[in-house]
């Protein structure tokens, strides 16, 4: 079949949580009856984990490459259509894919979108980009503003004999830190959301 989908995306990096937007674009040099054209979400944590395997009649420990599924939605952007020589042809879609978190130790998640266009009584066309993603930057709405008070002078006090006259700050109270669970920064204890990766604490 003389054709080719591919997927172009709005932009290079999506914030967490926020749909995923973009064309799906559709190029023939031959006639295509297609009966739809669809987007498939997908997430798919990589992880490895230790299994036990049978090598020369021996039961020994493996690190074993895996996949688990955390994201799978397919969205319907076009009915029946004819396809043949001409312009590329461009289907816009939007895909929500929810902010994840591995599920495993060590563990990585591959977030694509495919494109598909479903061909009467052949194989489908289809073609398939990977996705960015950026943590969210958080913001305290309706936190109180402390207002700017200018310091007067300070006035000398009366020293005892022997004793100089000035002013000797206390000691600044510095927060206690911890570290993320995820990315291992540095924040202030009681944090909400790590700064960093924007994971929940």
């Amino acid at each position: 079949m003389k054709g080719k989908v591919s997927v172009g995306l709005d932009k290079p990096v999506f914030v967490e949580g926020e749909p995923v937007t973009g064309n799906v674009n559709v190029d023939c040099e031959e006639y295509v009856q297609s009966e739809s054209v669809r987007v498939e979400g997908r997430a798919i944590e990589h992880f490895e984990e230790m299994e036990w395997v049978t090598e020369n009649n021996q039961r020994v420990p493996r690190m074993v490459q895996k996949t688990n599924t955390l994201f799978s939605r397919d969205e319907s952007i076009n009915g029946p259509s004819d396809f043949g020589q001409g312009p590329t042809r461009s289907f816009p879609f939007s895909v929500g894919i929810p902010s994840l978190r591995p599920a495993h130790s060590g563990g990585r998640i591959e977030t694509t979108i495919k494109g598909v266009v479903a061909v009467k009584g052949r194989p489908d066309m289809t073609g398939t980009v990977q996705i960015a993603f950026t943590a969210p930057t958080y913001a305290v709405i309706g936190a109180p503003v402390q207002p700017y008070v200018s310091t007067p002078p300070f006035a000398p006090s009366v020293q005892a004999q022997g004793s100089q006259t000035g002013y000797a700050p206390g000691p600044v109270q510095q927060k206690p830190k911890i570290r993320c669970s995820y990315c291992k920064t540095l924040l202030d204890q009681g944090m909400t959301f790590c700064p960093n990766c924007g994971a929940h604490q």
